[in-house]
Formats: C-alpha cells, structure tokens, sequence
C-alpha cells in the first residue's frame, strides 16, 4: 500500500472506496500532495497502519480511508518534480 501513498505524494488520484458507514461506493480526487493540501498540515503516512489519511482535493477536507476498503485508483495528475 505504500504505492498509493507515493502516488498521493507525487500528485491528485482518484480513489475508489467503499464507505464504512453507509456502505455506499465513493469517488474522490485525493492528494498528499504539498502543493495541493493547506499548507499548516505536516504529517507523516505509516505504511503499516490500516487506514490511510488524504485530503479531498475538491471538497476541501481531509478524509480517513481503511485501506481493506479501495477498490481502485488511479493518477490523474501528477506534478514535475
């Protein structure tokens, strides 16, 4: 699962999960991005941890996400670095 994290640091995906609460099927763009999350956050991602932390590029929050719950994902874009 640390793929998903580098791809969420190096730009905007958009995953594919299942929501825990209402079991509906949810699509967001997502990014760790620094250029694309508010700038006072600064955490660090654990690779061993059971749910992954990202930031809704489009709806402005952050979101907790249980890794057993993506479906899929994919890059929509990526910054040069």
């Amino acid at each position: 699962m640390s793929k998903i994290i580098e791809d969420l640091k190096s730009g905007e995906v958009l995953i594919k999960f299942k929501s825990l609460r209402s079991g509906r099927i949810i699509t967001e763009k997502c990014s760790l991005n620094s250029d694309l999350v508010p700038k006072q956050y600064s955490f660090k991602q654990n690779n061993e941890s059971d749910s992954l932390l990202c930031y809704l590029t489009e709806k402005e929050r952050w979101e907790d996400i249980q890794k057993d719950s993506i479906i899929e994902y994919k890059i929509i874009s990526e910054e040069k670095l």
